[in-house]
């Protein structure tokens, strides 16, 4: 897929997250905004072709991480303060949430294990996400994964999301 067509396609993805949030309410407000809060190295992973969308964004400064997928850095989005939802990456929109996929195997929907720190993913707070905020994110995940470079992202993040359980079980 053209970087002009996955651009365009992760448009219309947060077009659909735009409204739509984990709970009815600012999560944020549970926890002082922890998701939201990092340093000048720590932020949200951009999926492929993503960061063409945040060049040049007020705000938003993207670093090349250690973490290689075809022999290429993944790009980090570092953010510098509170941004609006409508100027947040896939990451951002679809947390607690992201897809595990390992290339010839089904796609799963988790709470993302290195989002430990939010009160989402807690036990307690099981069946608290709203249902069509989960069906959304699956649903933009069976789409990513017919991408061929989305789906080597997914395989090879999934191998750093297991680690995150192993750590934390």
């Amino acid at each position: 897929m053209s970087s002009i067509h996955i651009s365009k396609l992760y448009q219309e993805i947060y077009k659909r997250f735009d409204k739509l949030t984990p709970i009815p309410f600012d999560c944020g407000e549970m926890c002082g905004k922890l998701c939201c809060q990092g340093d000048s190295e720590s932020g949200m992973y951009l999926f492929p072709g993503e960061a063409k969308l945040f060049v040049g964004k007020e705000n938003f400064s993207i670093i090349e991480t250690d973490f290689l997928v075809s022999d290429k850095p993944v790009e980090l989005l570092v953010c510098h303060g509170p941004c609006k939802r409508e100027e947040r990456p896939l990451s951002c929109r679809i947390f607690p949430l992201i897809g595990l996929y390992r290339k010839g195997s089904t796609l799963r929907i988790i709470r993302d294990p290195r989002a430990n720190f939010c009160p989402l993913t807690h036990p307690e707070a099981k069946g608290c996400l709203d249902p069509e905020f989960v069906k959304e994110v699956r649903h933009t995940f069976q789409i990513l994964v017919k991408i061929p470079q989305v789906a080597e992202f997914l395989d090879a993040l999934s191998y750093i999301l297991e680690d995150y359980q192993q750590l934390t079980l």
